[in-house]
Parts: C-alpha cells; sequence; structure tokens
C-alpha cells in the first residue's frame, strides 16, 4: 500500500524482480520449485496489481503443489474465482473448513452485494468482530465500494477501518485517492490527505497527493503550497516537478515559470503525456496557439493521449489555427481514416458550438476520402457554419435532379431541399430560389399523421415565403440574413 518515500521503492522493485523472474519461469516452461509462501503471496499481490491473471493461475498451481497444506491463498483464490463467476466464488465461501478470517467475509459481502446490495450491514459486522484488518482485506474493502459507488459508506466507516488497519497510512492514502476520483467526496478526501501530512510530515507522496486534491478543487495556490512542501523534501523529485508545472498553468502570474518547468522536463522526457498536455495548455491560455497546436501535434505523431479527449487531433481543431489542414492530414497519414470518427469528433465540436472547425473537419474528409452515408448531417454542419457556398456545391454534387426535390427519395428531407433554397436566396442566387421554393410547394404532400400535415403546412409556408423573397425587388430586408430556421425573421 502507501510506505516512507525510500521504503517504498526498494519494496517496489523487490515485489517487480520477484514478479518479472516469475513469469519469465512461467513463459520459458520452467519447473517451479524454489519459492518460499510469502514470496509467493508478494508475486501473487503484485501480478493482481499489473492485472496479470496469468500469473496469477501459475501462482496457485505453485502453491498447490509445494505447500498443499497451506491455507495462505484460500482467500485469494475465491476472489480470483469471484471475477469469473459469482457462483464458483460463493462455492468458495461455503465450503468447509476454512478459516475464518476478515477477507472471506469481505469476499462475502462482495458476493452478496454486488452490484446494488448495501454494504452497510456487512461492514458493520465486520468492524464487530475483527479488531485487526490486514492490508489486503483493507484494500478489497476499498476496491469493493469503488467499484459499486458506495464511497459513502468510505466516509463512514473511516475512523473504525483506521482505528483496526494494520497500515493505517496505507489506508489513508488509498482512501483519499478513492474519494478524489468520486463526485462530491473531494472535500472528504482533502481533510484525509491533510491527516495524513501530520502523520507522516516528510513523506513525499502525502503532500503530492494533497496537491492533486487541492488542485481538482480548483484551489491552486493551496495546491503549490504542498507540492513546495514535497520539493522543500527532495528538489529533484520528478513527480513533484512535474506536479508544480501543472499547477502552474491555471495561475496567470506563474505560467511564464510553468512553461520553463515543464520544457525542463520533456527535455528529459519528451512523451510525458502529463508535461505535454501541461505545456500545451500553457500556451493555449497564453494565447500562443501556433505553440499549442506544435505541442498537441508531437502528441498525435506519438499517439499520446489527452487527459479529456484522448485524441489531440480534437483539442488542435478547437483551437483553430491558421494551418488546420496541415493537422487534419497528420490526422490521416497517422491512419485516422474512419469516417464514424471523424463524425463523431465534429458532434463533440458541434456540443461546444465549435461550428466553423467541425464543418471544415468534414469538408477535409470528404474532399481526401469522400463522404456517402451521412451526407445530411455533413450539409448541416455546413449550414451551422455559415459555409453557404461549401453547402451548395456539395448538395449539387451528391444530388441527381436539383429540378426535383424527390430526385433521391429517403437520401434528402424536404427540410434540406428548404436549407437549399435558403442557402441560394443568401448567395443572391435568386432564379435557382425561386426555382426550388416553387418545386418544394408543389411536392407530393406525404401524409400519415397530424403531425406530418403540420409539418407540411411549415414547409409549405416556408417555400412560399422564399419564393416571394426571391421574386420581389427591392426588399426592406438583407437576404443574407434570411434563415428559415429563425422565427423573428419569419414573424
Amino acid at each position: 500500500m502507501y510506505n516512507d518515500d525510500e521504503s517504498r521503492k526498494s519494496d517496489e522493485e523487490y515485489m517487480r524482480s520477484l514478479y518479472d523472474r516469475f513469469r519469465q519461469e512461467v513463459e520459458s516452461g520452467a519447473v517451479i520449485d524454489y519459492y518460499e509462501i510469502n514470496e509467493l503471496l508478494d508475486i501473487y499481490d503484485y501480478a493482481q496489481d499489473e492485472g496479470d491473471a496469468l500469473v496469477q493461475m501459475f501462482v496457485f498451481l505453485t502453491v498447490a503443489r509445494l505447500y498443499p497444506e497451506s491455507r495462505e491463498f484460500d482467500e485469494r483464490m475465491a476472489f480470483f474465482l469471484s471475477y469469473v463467476s459469482q457462483d464458483a466464488a460463493n462455492d468458495m465461501v461455503s465450503r468447509k473448513g476454512r478459516r475464518e478470517t476478515a477477507l472471506w467475509d469481505v469476499l462475502q459481502m462482495c458476493v452478496r452485494c454486488y452490484p446494488t446490495g448495501d454494504a452497510a450491514p456487512y461492514l458493520d459486522e465486520i468492524i464487530r468482530k475483527y479488531d485487526s484488518l490486514d492490508c489486503e482485506t483493507v484494500l478489497k474493502i476499498i476496491d469493493f465500494l469503488r467499484e459499486t459507488d458506495q464511497r459513502n459508506l468510505l466516509v463512514r466507516y473511516y475512523p473504525e477501518i483506521s482505528q483496526r488497519a494494520e497500515d493505517p497510512r496505507g489506508f489513508a492514502f488509498e482512501a483519499a485517492e478513492t474519494l478524489k476520483e468520486g463526485a462530491g467526496f473531494q472535500e472528504e478526501a482533502r481533510k484525509i490527505a491533510e491527516e495524513l501530512t501530520r502523520m507522516e510530515p516528510f513523506n513525499i507522496e502525502a503532500w503530492l497527493l494533497l496537491a492533486r486534491i487541492e488542485f481538482g478543487l480548483e484551489h491552486s495556490e493551496d495546491a503549490l503550497a504542498a507540492v513546495d512542501y514535497a520539493l522543500a523534501i527532495d528538489p529533484e523529485h520528478f513527480n513533484a516537478r512535474l506536479t508544480r508545472g501543472v499547477i502552474m498553468v491555471v495561475i496567470p502570474e506563474k505560467r511564464k515559470e510553468s512553461i520553463e518547468v515543464l520544457s525542463e522536463i520533456l527535455f528529459s522526457d519528451p512523451l510525458n503525456s502529463f508535461a505535454l498536455e501541461g505545456l500545451a495548455e500553457a500556451y493555449a491560455r497564453e494565447n500562443r496557439i501556433k505553440e499549442a497546436c506544435e505541442v498537441y501535434a508531437t502528441m498525435l505523431r506519438n499517439d499520446v493521449a489527452t487527459a479529456g479527449s484522448g485524441d489531440p487531433l480534437m483539442v488542435i481543431l478547437e483551437l483553430e489555427p491558421d494551418n488546420l489542414e496541415d493537422y487534419l492530414q497528420m490526422a490521416l497519414d497517422k491512419g485516422k481514416t474512419d469516417g464514424n470518427d471523424w463524425r463523431m469528433m465534429a458532434v463533440g465540436l458541434l456540443n461546444k458550438e465549435k461550428f466553423i472547425p467541425a464543418a471544415k473537419a468534414l469538408d477535409f474528409y470528404h474532399r481526401k476520402i469522400g463522404i456517402t452515408t451521412w451526407v445530411d448531417f455533413y450539409l448541416h454542419t455546413l449550414y451551422d457554419a455559415r459555409m453557404f457556398e461549401r453547402y451548395a456545391e456539395v448538395f449539387e454534387e451528391v444530388s441527381d435532379d436539383m429540378s426535383s426535390p424527390a430526385s433521391k427519395p429517403g437520401f434528402f428531407t424536404m427540410t434540406d431541399y428548404i436549407l437549399l433554397a435558403s442557402v441560394y436566396l443568401r448567395l443572391g442566387r435568386k432564379e435557382e430560389a425561386a426555382s426550388l421554393s416553387d418545386a418544394i410547394e408543389k411536392a407530393k404532400e406525404e401524409c400519415h399523421s397530424v403531425d406530418d400535415h403540420f409539418r407540411w403546412r411549415g414547409i409549405r409556408f416556408t417555400a412560399r415565403l422564399i419564393h416571394t423573397l426571391a421574386t420581389t425587388d427591392n426588399l426592406p430586408v438583407n437576404l443574407q440574413d434570411f434563415d428559415p430556421l429563425t422565427v423573428d425573421f419569419l414573424s
């Protein structure tokens, strides 16, 4: 779980080397016959953290062969089976002769309460029965409450579990991390992290945890103060320097310093995702759009995801650089050719009312690859971006017969043709606007319900209005402002 910084590093190195050696032996097919039971426990726990089911299974096999009388792995085997089958976990809980341990009771809670059951009665029972809870038991409780979104119980039972935890500092660290990730629990996480820094005032990880929580609460100055405590302990600590650089991005008077710090970090670790995204955001906040986009382009070229959308191209589009097409071409060259990906990217931009970059991205994709199955969405995006000339050009390119609005039944709706007629009007192409609006008004009505009837009344009214505007001289309105979707204009 959590330890003094130097001790934690040596523990991690030991666990990693032990795990790596065991895994290599498994992969080579060697006979495994010399591990102590405690070493196998360490290997199993490390493999569990790594999500390495293969090693977990071979540890079980090794224990069964070398230590057939041992009961040390019973609970771990039961938890392992619970991820495969709830029935198998139930069978393990029901086996006769098993030991009475807190970990078994936690498994029973997991089996009985997953995914929506109330874990409170089980936690009450565990606290009543046991005066001491080992690290594995505490971790399983935290994991379960996180997975079932019962962080409120972690807050409620925190004092009792802390009193019983063999490693109260480790429990505090894991509890704060878990609460930090849950909506509405950041204040509780902050209180625990502050308590942890009092328990361990010279532990860098405790101060960095507090800094991350304060930063998430938008307490930038408090976050900076916390990370400065960490750097006072070790001025060269990599994660502390990185965290400080990221925090300073949001503090205007510290932003130039953040650029220097993050640039230094990237000199030694060029693809560090946090440093790259922090530096790009710092440039963007300073309105240095070209430099920001170049950093995001580095992420795009090297498949480094952002913390938000995951796609650096999305952020580049939001920044709207002058050379946007260069980055769009870079995305194509990187293999981003699936039209559905581009459509979803446009949807994300439209949701943020970024109409122009959404339209430019789809237009670029259409020119390079071609859009066939969702042309209507592409056209509506062009319309929203007020790219009217391109709207008319694309519509005419894909439509068979512009004189008949029903020339492609099911491909375009009457709404699409109304928009096209209004685009002609905006562009000063009055004859085409008049001709198309006349054809719309005379189109065969398809009514299957009252809603259809009223929809057609609206379509015909709008078509007549467009026809009138297109055939009348010296109008007291600017036709470039005409929008059939604007109620104020129609009134």
